[in-house]
């Protein structure tokens, strides 16, 4: 599971006996540590729900960094640990943004550069620039990415190779 910032999550945790069945009615606590420098970010006691011997806590976290979730059960019952790394969502539509941008979705090609081979012209190198929004790319303003493509042929006229890479 994915982890981002600054939204709420629930956490949870079962219980189990030796028959595997669920066991409810017990005290789970938790403690939350930041695992860069080990420091308690939260502490407290699990939440069951209604007599299932599932608990849970909801937690919000606030930095983009990983966290340690150890929780502890009564004795004859085994403890867990959890390690969960949160991200920024912003980095996530970055992503998602320049992904769809290369799936032509307001997109240009630039200075391309041709050889020939075999009588044919092939497209050797160029940019791509991907925009937000199909203005910006009709204008060429608010470049979201800019990608320089180069591409290999053989003699045939047959592509060999072709890489794209961000500027």
């Amino acid at each position: 599971m994915n982890y981002y910032k600054n939204i709420e999550y629930k956490l949870e945790l079962s219980i189990i006996d030796t028959r595997g069945n669920f066991v409810s009615g017990l005290n789970i606590t938790y403690k939350i540590y930041k695992s860069l420098d080990n420091s308690l970010f939260d502490t407290g006691t699990m939440t069951e729900i209604g007599t299932s011997g599932i608990y849970n806590i909801s937690v919000i976290f606030p930095e983009s960094i990983q966290y340690r979730v150890e929780y502890y059960t009564p004795n004859k019952y085994e403890n867990g640990i959890e390690t969960i790394n949160v991200e920024e969502i912003s980095d996530i539509r970055e992503l998602v943004t320049k992904v769809l941008g290369l799936c032509q979705s307001n997109y240009r090609i630039f200075s391309p550069h041709y050889i020939t081979k075999k009588g044919q012209a092939c497209m050797d190198s160029a940019t791509i620039k991907t925009y937000p929004t199909a203005i910006d790319c009709e204008n060429d303003t608010n470049k979201l990415a800019e990608y320089h493509i180069i591409a290999t042929f053989d003699n045939n006229a047959n592509m060999t190779g072709y890489k794209v890479k961000e500027v």
